[in-house]
């Protein structure tokens, strides 16, 4: 029977989630379906919780007598190893900012005067702080943001020899709306839940639905401020070329993507009636609904807890009432 309450927990994970993503093509608020995705990665967390909450509840088998050894014994083992995959998945997100961090200090220089002084102007039209630009000598297309307090961009020099100025400014746009959306630190934290939750299929499709919405939210910023979409399209293409005949990066993620997703960026922005930029004041809206619906789960695991615990004796409302 414990082992069916852990089965029914992570089924409404899956099934709750699968319909919240499902709905998410009405909708074209970039912030609202960011936040929304990250209410999907973030929702094993509520049976995780229960789960290790629980344990020293089942640990004196109270609401075990009768029940065969096997369901003790599951019952103990389901939310210890998601604990464990949890933790691993903890430590495998440091270890990767940690390696990235240091690459980054170890393989790059720092960008001229000029190309920094473009940087900073386009930072304070875009209302992003002062980013930090470096370069590789990476042979190939790269531009990536890091940094989590002190926001940093990371250049190929290769890459701003096949651009010229105006493409090179669009990237230079591109990654500063990484920064105002603070995609690093969004991302470093939905790959940790994807890699903590990873035997969820819905952690698969939200991590990438997050990742391709990313680069679309920051083309469209990018271009309204710039008034160049164009730009921004001709150096996509452009570094999308250079980039086939390049291994990927791992760790580093590059301007470009792959395949069919590359061409539709390419043709967003060549349809310049596509593009669309979430409104600034529509923020707290979209934060107030993700918490309600963050609530309600929170709130429907709670009666399902209540309702598989209840046939054994060992409710919340039974344990109360026993205490009182």
């Amino acid at each position: 029977m414990h082992l069916v309450l852990g089965l029914s927990s992570v089924t409404l994970i899956i099934v709750g989630g699968s319909l919240v993503l499902g709905l998410l093509h009405r909708s074209r608020d970039w912030s609202q379906r960011r936040n929304t995705q990250l209410i999907v990665l973030s929702a094993p967390v509520i049976s995780l919780a229960l789960g290790i909450g629980g344990l020293h509840h089942f640990g004196n088998r109270t609401c075990f007598v009768g029940a065969p050894v096997w369901d003790h014994a599951l019952g103990m083992a389901l939310p210890s190893v998601m604990g464990l995959i949890a933790v691993g998945g903890l430590g495998l997100g440091l270890i990767r900012i940690t390696v990235m961090a240091w690459l980054i200090g170890r393989r790059s220089t720092p960008a001229s005067g000029r190309l920094q002084s473009l940087a900073n102007c386009l930072a304070a039209k875009l209302g992003a702080p002062p980013a930090r630009v470096l370069l590789s000598s990476y042979q190939g297309p790269l531009a990536f943001t890091y940094g989590w307090l002190t926001p940093g961009i990371l250049l190929s020099t290769r890459m701003l020899e096949d651009l010229d100025e105006k493409e090179t400014e669009a990237v230079l746009a591109h990654e500063l709306a990484h920064v105002v959306r603070r995609d690093y630190l969004t991302m470093w934290l939905a790959t940790m839940l994807r890699d903590a939750f990873f035997y969820f299929p819905t952690s698969w499709i939200a991590y990438r639905q997050l990742q391709r919405e990313k680069e679309l939210a920051s083309d469209d910023l990018a271009a309204t401020h710039t008034g160049r979409p164009l730009a921004l399209a001709s150096a996509l293409a452009r570094t999308w070329q250079k980039s086939l005949a390049q291994a990927p990066l791992g760790l580093g993620q590059p301007l470009v993507g792959l395949g069919q997703d590359m061409e539709g960026r390419v043709k967003r922005l060549l349809n310049a009636s596509s593009v669309a930029v979430s409104d600034p004041r529509s923020r707290l809206l979209t934060l107030g609904l993700a918490g309600l619906a963050f609530a309600g789960l929170v709130g429907i695991q709670a009666v399902n807890l209540a309702a598989m615990l209840a046939p054994m004796g060992c409710g919340p409302l039974v344990m109360l009432g026993n205490a009182l």
